[in-house]
């Protein structure tokens, strides 16, 4: 919670001190997104996590500071999670439920540090910086197994409040998530932007005693609604 106001509130005096124009953009995009999982002990329920395809949109600000040095806060709903696969045995003859993927959607505020390279077609784009999330809404898929084949599956909501709150597993999610991202992408003059972002899940999102950090690769899509030099 502190580490979120911090960067709220470093984005609010970025806004408000900035001398030069502060432009506005809109971006979308594709998100590859998986778990960096560390399961303690050695019990027969063990799990592995293999990526997602989800979605991100959302806006920024553009803050000149310096020559060709910008501040982008910025505010994206975004899904991120990860698909499960058990590696424990099947029994036989058996109706056996298991959670499959779990789905989180998050409010996650990025502020970061770029830096832009005038290019003939517009202005090349490269920066990193940390951001906060929360957990608006959270779901799950689990299937039914019979001999090893699935038969049925269901979508069920995470209540943040249970524990363990993924039936089948021992997790144990919590809302906050913060870690540190890096994005790079092109200004085109014509006001289009395109990019990609790579995001490090610093907390651990798991209060149980496996160690779960987000990860994701993700593609956009953008328009600058103006241009702090037009």
């Amino acid at each position: 919670m502190k580490f979120f106001t911090f960067t709220c509130v470093v984005a609010f005096m970025a806004v408000t001190t900035a001398n030069a124009q502060v432009s506005l953009g809109l971006r979308g995009g594709y998100v590859n997104s998986w778990t960096d999982f560390k399961q303690s002990g050695n019990g027969s329920n063990r799990v592995n996590t293999n990526s997602l395809d989800g979605w991100q949109a959302g806006f920024y600000l553009n803050v000149p500071l310096l020559k060709n040095l910008h501040l982008q806060p910025g505010l994206s709903y975004i899904t991120k999670g990860t698909k499960l696969e058990t590696t424990a045995g099947q029994p036989s003859n058996i109706f056996v439920p298991g959670a499959t993927a779990i789905k989180l959607k998050y409010l996650e505020l990025p502020v970061n540090l770029v830096y832009k390279v005038p290019i003939g077609i517009g202005k090349l784009v490269i920066g990193a910086g940390p951001y906060a999330a929360y957990c608006v809404r959270g779901d799950y898929d689990l299937a039914i197994y019979s001999d090893g084949k699935e038969v049925q599956n269901s979508s069920q909501r995470v209540d943040f409040k249970k524990d363990p709150n993924v039936f089948t597993t021992s997790f144990r999610l919590q809302r906050w998530d913060a870690g540190l991202n890096a994005t790079a992408g092109i200004e085109f003059n014509c006001y289009v932007t395109v990019g990609v972002n790579y995001s490090l899940g610093m907390m651990d999102i798991d209060r149980a005693d496996a160690a779960l950090k987000n990860r994701y690769f993700g593609i956009n899509i953008g328009v600058l609604l103006n241009r702090e030099d037009w």
